[in-house]
């Protein structure tokens, strides 16, 4: 039993190692969730979220899971998203995620819009994906552009780690005092910040998703702004060798030497707990510039 929910299988290996030599048990992913939970939880209530599952190891067959199936737990919610007739997966609670960690669950992909309201953006997610030859380092002075033009906005931007190669930027949207923010709206500035950051170095970044077009390049992927995308949750797992989390930073820490093989299922509870990554997030949210949204209407 973990915060109330029977693990089934508890000895099921999810992961063959977590950057070491013991394998991760089902049992220990429900643990995870638990000991997270906390930290967690406030960036998924109210936003539907996918699941990737691998109830049989990431090894295994995986699925990719929005709606609600025969045998989902009560703990996690359902809601209905106007124009969908099938009702949304959405985890309110921590019991929710120790549900889903007994369900096989491993990736969380929360939709990046306002808690409770589908409908309207919450923050925009910039990734940053770097071609296999790029230099970490690149990405990290990557992330650091974004944030200083963020900033020169008016915008306030946060940093984690992808549990991949990569390292998301993240800002809180406000609605305007006038007008409406929508998703077009926030796409198209995404879209513009990052056309913009290619225009002054296009050596080292790109838009263009095609493969041979991103070629020894960093892609700035703004596509995750838009109604119904998701983006990893901050401190969720992935289904990836090593068992690797998506890790919230302070600026300070990203900086050359940043490791972010580093966070793992194992390491990540006790260093999040004594973190001050993301603190002032709530406070954070920021209308979008009134000049862009007065061009935009």
């Amino acid at each position: 039993m973990v915060r109330g929910v029977a693990i089934t299988n508890p000895d099921k290996l999810l992961w063959p190692h977590a950057g070491d030599s013991r394998p991760v048990t089902k049992l220990e992913l429900a643990r995870y969730f638990e000991a997270v939970g906390p930290w967690m939880i406030g960036h998924l209530q109210g936003r539907p979220c996918s699941i990737v599952r691998a109830p049989d190891g990431i090894r295994g067959q995986r699925f990719f899971q929005r709606h609600a199936m025969p045998g989902t737990s009560n703990l996690i919610e359902r809601v209905k998203v106007p124009g969908d007739r099938k009702p949304y997966l959405r985890i309110d609670r921590i019991e929710g995620l120790v549900a889903v960690g007994q369900m096989g669950g491993i990736e969380l992909h929360p939709w990046n819009c306002e808690p409770g309201r589908p409908e309207v953006p919450g923050r925009l997610v910039f990734d940053l994906d770097p071609a296999p030859q790029v230099s970490f380092d690149w990405v990290i002075e990557a992330a650091r552009e974004v944030r200083d033009r963020l900033r020169a906005l008016g915008l306030v931007a946060f940093c984690k780690t992808t549990g991949g190669k990569g390292l998301h930027v993240v800002t809180p949207l406000a609605q305007p005092r006038r007008g409406r923010l929508d998703w077009t709206i926030a796409r198209r500035f995404a879209q513009a910040l990052c056309a913009q950051i290619v225009a002054d170095d296009p050596k080292r970044y790109v838009v263009t998703m095609s493969r041979k077009a991103r070629t020894g390049k960093i892609f700035l992927d703004y596509l995750r702004n838009a109604a119904k995308a998701t983006a990893i949750a901050p401190l969720s797992p992935r289904a990836r060798d090593g068992a690797p989390v998506s890790m919230p930073l302070n600026w300070n820490q990203v900086r050359e030497g940043l490791e972010p093989a580093g966070f793992t299922i194992r390491t990540v509870p006790a260093l999040i707990a004594k973190s001050d990554a993301w603190a002032d997030y709530r406070e954070a949210e920021r209308s979008l510039p009134r000049e862009f949204l007065r061009a935009r209407k």
